[in-house]
């Protein structure tokens, strides 16, 4: 009797924390199969423009690219007519007349037009991207790992509850598209507003009640803001409450939030998810070079692998990690999160703003 009570009572205690892990998108869970560069150059050959090489392309990418954001910033949202596609088309014609200035002559039009769409929708598709190893099945072992392991159902004491998986990357509207052709289920979710002056955001309605393998999406271009700007991070946190609500009908405020950001720049993404609260891991899959920063810490580490995900990420302050690719830091999570019972944690205090979701932007 007493043992039956026992496990009673260990079953109806709360999981200890949620984990929020949200994820650059490109060069972190995508990298273009080759370089920006040569795909212009082979489009542009394969349309008839002979004088098109790599090389010469690659001279006049970058800076087409720059000049555009300042004449037409945040991909043209706020000009007129102007949309990514067509801020994309503009910058590939610019770059093509630079490479033959005889295409400027009207009669050209129709040819670069249809480049440019092509050169567009070849770059919103799986066609022309490489994944980390891996990459959909890892983030669907992340979000539903608790749905399909009996181990973990066997386990309602285990030190992490519920786990949201976003993604926060400075780019245009294009993602959420991205990552549905690798083969993941994208929430609608995501964070528009529609302009810097808006303090609230709209967004497409999640299916509720269900789960799908990527939460939300927060893209620079629909928050009017860039990493390493704060309302990057903020948006992020506000998007993962309104997931939780849609998909388990409420959001408990009582269980503190680990939150971890999975990015592959110093600056942008680790430094700044860091300075904002979270901890932040660089990952290394398609970087390469190799950034040399004393404060980050190892995750390939068998010491550091072998202890808790709460004990590793629920200490006194946010710490910023590297790991070389993406399926080590999921099993990290999977065996020493999402498989064990509560323990150590380093004593911190839950009540700090880090250990909870902001509400609105500041």
């Amino acid at each position: 009797m007493m043992l039956q009570a026992a496990k009673a009572a260990n079953i109806s205690r709360a999981p200890k924390y949620n984990l929020l892990v949200c994820f650059d998108a490109f060069e972190t869970l995508y990298a273009p199969k080759e370089p920006v560069h040569k795909t212009y150059g082979q489009f542009a050959r394969d349309n008839g423009l002979q004088h098109a090489s790599d090389h010469v392309v690659a001279v006049y990418l970058h800076d087409r690219i720059t000049t555009a954001a300042k004449e037409y910033p945040n991909y043209g949202k706020h000009i007129q007519g102007m949309n990514p596609e067509a801020w994309w088309m503009k910058v590939i014609k610019n770059i093509f007349v630079d490479v033959e200035p005889s295409l400027r002559d009207a009669a050209h039009k129709a040819q670069l037009d249809d480049l440019g769409r092509r050169l567009f929708h070849h770059f919103s598709t799986r066609d022309a991207y490489k994944t980390a190893s891996n990459m959909p099945k890892l983030l669907q072992s992340l979000k539903h790992h608790s749905k399909s392991n009996s181990s973990k159902m066997d386990n309602p004491s285990s030190s992490i509850g519920h786990v949201v998986l976003g993604v926060i990357s400075n780019s245009d509207d294009r993602v959420g598209g991205i990552l549905s052709s690798l083969g993941l289920d994208v929430s609608p979710l995501r964070f528009q507003r529609e302009s810097k002056q808006d303090t609230h955001f709209e967004s497409v309605r999640p299916v509720d009640g269900k789960s799908y393998d990527v939460d939300f999406t927060v893209m620079s271009y629909d928050v009017e803001e860039s990493k390493p700007h704060k309302l990057m991070w903020q948006a992020g946190e506000m998007l993962a409450r309104r997931a939780v609500v849609h998909e388990l009908g409420k959001f408990d405020e009582s269980v503190p939030w680990l939150k971890l950001y999975v990015g592959d720049d110093i600056k942008k993404d680790i430094e700044s998810a860091w300075g904002c609260g979270w901890n932040a891991v660089l990952l290394k899959e398609f970087i390469t070079e190799n950034p040399r920063d004393e404060r980050l810490e190892s995750l390939d580490e068998e010491e550091m692998l072998a202890k808790p995900v709460t004990e590793v990420l629920a200490g006194h302050s946010p710490r910023m990690f590297t790991v070389n690719r993406l399926e080590t830091l999921v099993d990290w999570i999977v065996k020493r999160g999402l498989e064990v019972s509560a323990g150590s944690d380093g004593s911190a205090n839950h009540s700090e703003e880090r250990f909870k979701l902001v509400k609105s932007m500041e």
